[in-house]
């Protein structure tokens, strides 16, 4: 339903509201742009475009750094070699049924698949420079243009921090998000249609490359329907253009790390800054003085020189003599400044774990290796990785579940969950923190084994302790054996029935054929001893 002009102007108002906080963040922002992250130069303004990002520095360290950190979060995080994100329901209980297990395995893997097909590799590792530099990032999330009956796969975009404004729930989640961005004329026709402002249609014919400024509101949708609603206003004519509804919210919007009272998050970007200007300036105050030295100023007596004095190469001056003109001699100490550049490099390094994380890449990692690259990676950024997985991979991979079960993409749900009564499937995100746990727990269980095994050579009874169909489970689901390898409880309950009525059988078997060799030694030794009672009868 279009909105009124009264709701147009108080979405537009309250972006102008919460841009107003943002712009309390903006020169911060800018200044750590300026230095560690150029391609974002131009928060609070519109940079021209083409224009040198890079005039202001003298050194790249901390520029470096910074995606180093970046690209290491993107490939232990979410690398695509491996499937990362695994499902599971709320209820623990029905992930140990072999074939919720199945299913659950089989979704995870459709979601990396058309993960790979989409742009999320291509989009993801500037939102983990977002989260490195700012602290926070935000990516954008849907299924692509309806081409098709069925799923058309994903779209991911990154948005700059000066592109939006986000709104807390009271549980400190970001559940709204203001999103201005421009669009030309004939790309907002293609995506709105008849919806399109009038203006814009015209312009669509005679310019259609002409750019026209845009409002996107999403936030909780509190009048029913679908949990989330968005509205997207023209700002140039004030105009409301269109309505659309999301189960999940689109926008992803992760933070490093938060301080309490503060709206939006801080990354190592924040604590680098200092040391990152400290040295800039160095790198700026050496190269004047290197110039200095290696053209330095001259000094001439007055009327010494005849003609004007030639400083280029291979240039003649004419002198009364060799006392008129000299050079100034600095002494400068490049041996001091050298050390203490290379003091700050190595400090702005260690902000950014640059010799931590800075392991050899692989583009076919295993899912071990990974695990004990998140193990590293959860000691140096300690609750941030937390934080990420809880508001960018579990938002993220329940946004992206929900496209593809709507779009009936996913394999049928398991009639046994049917038969239990189940009618809402309650997904849950498992990252490689959860994993990395069993991976402990496993390395706990070979431990004991090792332990109790040269014991039960001495005695046997000792191994009744241990579960060791459990044990397998846990080692299995530890080292990721996908699920159907295993059979379920009731497929080994029915072998092990099986086998021990083949091996009663064999039993039985052999019994039958002891008995009758028995019986046969037995019936000479009769016989001889009924034929001896009957001749000691008959004397």
């Amino acid at each position: 339903m279009p909105l009124t002009k009264e709701e147009t102007d108080f979405l537009i108002k309250r972006n102008e509201q919460l841009k107003m906080i943002r712009q309390q963040y903006e020169p911060l922002w800018e200044e750590i742009a300026t230095y560690i992250l150029p391609g974002r130069v131009g928060i609070g303004y519109k940079p021209t475009p083409g224009a040198k990002l890079t005039k202001n520095l003298f050194d790249s360290s901390a520029i470096f750094s910074n995606e180093n950190l970046a690209f290491s979060m993107c490939g232990t995080i979410t690398p695509s070699s491996i499937i990362w994100a695994y499902l599971k329901l709320a209820d623990d209980r029905l992930n140990r049924i072999k074939e919720v297990m199945d299913w659950l395995e089989t979704c995870s893997q459709l979601l990396h698949y058309h993960r790979k097909r989409s742009n999320f590799y291509a989009e993801v590792p500037e939102l983990y420079t977002d989260l490195s530099a700012f602290g926070q990032g935000c990516m954008f999330l849907n299924e692509n243009p309806i081409a098709h009956m069925g799923f058309n796969g994903f779209y991911y975009k990154t948005l700059a921090n000066s592109e939006y404004c986000t709104a807390e729930d009271h549980q400190g989640f970001v559940n709204t998000v203001f999103h201005e961005f421009e669009k030309s004329a004939i790309a907002a026709r293609d995506e709105w249609g008849k919806e399109t402002p009038k203006k814009i249609l015209d312009s669509a014919e005679k310019e259609p490359d002409k750019k026209f400024s845009f409002l996107h509101c999403t936030f909780p949708n509190e009048n029913g329907g679908k949990p989330f609603i968005s509205h997207y206003i023209n700002l140039d004519e004030m105009a409301y253009v269109s309505e659309k509804g999301y189960y999940e919210l689109p926008f992803i919007v992760p933070r490093l790390r938060k301080i309490s009272g503060e709206d939006y998050g801080r990354g190592q970007g924040h604590v680098a800054l200092p040391d990152t200007r400290t040295l800039n300036k160095a790198k700026e105050l050496d190269m004047k003085a290197w110039a200095k030295d290696i053209d330095p100023a001259t000094f001439e007596k007055d009327k010494g020189i005849i003609g004007n004095l030639k400083l280029y190469a291979g240039g003649r001056n004419v002198a009364k003599d060799k006392e008129s003109i000299w050079t100034l001699d600095r002494h400068t100490r490049y041996d001091v400044t050298q050390i203490k550049q290379e003091s700050l490099v190595t400090s702005v390094r260690q902000m950014f774990y640059f010799d931590q994380l800075n392991l050899p890449e692989k583009s076919d990692m295993r899912e071990m290796e990974v695990v004990i690259r998140y193990n590293l990676m959860q000691r140096l950024l300690g609750p941030g990785l937390g934080r990420i997985e809880v508001e960018l991979l579990k938002k993220l991979v329940e946004r992206e579940f929900g496209i593809l079960f709507r779009a009936h993409a996913l394999p049928p749900v398991p009639q046994i969950l049917r038969r239990m009564g189940v009618k809402e499937i309650d997904i849950e995100y498992e990252g490689p923190l959860a994993r990395s746990q069993r991976v402990n727990d496993a390395t706990a269980i070979q431990k004991l084994y090792a332990f109790v095994a040269p014991i039960s050579a001495v005695n046997p009874k000792i191994l009744d302790k241990i579960d060791d169909d459990k044990a397998v489970e846990l080692e299995a689901e530890a080292l990721g054996v996908p699920s159907k390898v295993l059979r379920s409880d009731e497929e080994v309950i029915a072998l092990r029935e099986q086998r021990a009525k083949a091996q009663a059988a064999e039993q039985q078997k052999m019994d039958m054929e002891r008995l009758a060799t028995g019986i046969g030694q037995v019936t000479p030794l009769l016989k001889s001893w009924q034929e001896r009672q009957g001749a000691e009868g008959e004397a």
